[in-house]
């Protein structure tokens, strides 16, 4: 028997979220899996993934504990994603919360009449080019783009708020996109304690009634992933974000 350590650091990708699923999946199903504590040192990322990522992390504290260990940040998505632990533990000098969506979309029309090139756009359907670099969006563009962003908040939010035990006026002083400290973030109710690694660890084998035995379980890369780096490769392979999802 043992408790499941997992680490998540840098941005979330979709590419790092199926490297992941396969680590999640082996501590939900193991029965000598007895709990999990996650480490995050994460800024945030794509939308989709951090979904996914929480949904799964949802899944495994269902038939176990988890634990979640702020070393660096949990900002943004993986604030969110540390929402699916029973516990969220941070250092002293940890950053927590961001609770907000943010996107940002390059306009280059200007500096392309500059240097006298022209783009041509051949489209089926009136907003089929709203996310173009190579124009602004028109009003009716910037209201239908904001609705989407106030639904992904609103997911965003509620989901927080419903695991943290949060009321509405609680939830109100979180979610202005902020950053907080440890000791700031306790009081907010955003997490439960400010500890050292090896005291949480200790206090989830307690909970467990049980020694403290440990097991790294790596996300699953393949042979290159490992040879160039997963970040690297995947701009080697084209991997795109599109605006829409990128947004936590």
């Amino acid at each position: 028997m043992f408790i499941a350590e997992i680490e998540f650091r840098g941005r979330i990708t979709r590419q790092k979220a199926a490297e992941y699923l396969p680590a999640l999946d082996y501590v939900k199903r193991s029965r000598k899996a007895r709990g999990l504590v996650l480490t995050i040192d994460s800024g945030g990322g794509d939308a989709n993934a951090t979904e996914i990522l929480y949904n799964k992390l949802l899944e495994v504290a269902e038939s176990k504990p988890v634990y979640a260990y702020v070393e660096g940040m949990a900002a943004s998505g993986a604030y969110w994603m540390a929402c699916a632990a029973g516990k969220i533990y941070c250092m002293h000098t940890s950053l927590v919360g961001s609770i907000g969506v943010i996107s940002m979309m390059p306009n280059v029309s200007g500096m392309l009449r500059k240097i006298g090139v022209e783009v041509s756009i051949m489209k089926v359907g009136a907003h089929k080019d709203m996310l173009s670099p190579f124009r602004a969006m028109d009003e009716e563009e910037r209201n239908q783009y904001q609705a989407l962003l106030n639904d992904i908040f609103e997911t965003f939010r509620s989901e927080v708020g419903r695991k943290r035990k949060l009321s509405s006026e609680e939830m109100e002083k979180a979610s202005t996109g902020e950053v907080f400290t440890p000791s700031a973030a306790l009081g907010m109710k955003l997490i439960d304690g400010i500890k050292p690694y090896d005291q949480v660890v200790k206090d989830l084998a307690s909970e467990l009634k049980m020694k403290v035995k440990l097991r790294k379980i790596p996300p699953q890369r393949s042979f290159m992933q490992r040879i160039i780096g997963t970040e690297l490769l995947g701009g080697v392979i084209g991997e795109s974000v599109d605006a829409i999802s990128d947004l936590l």
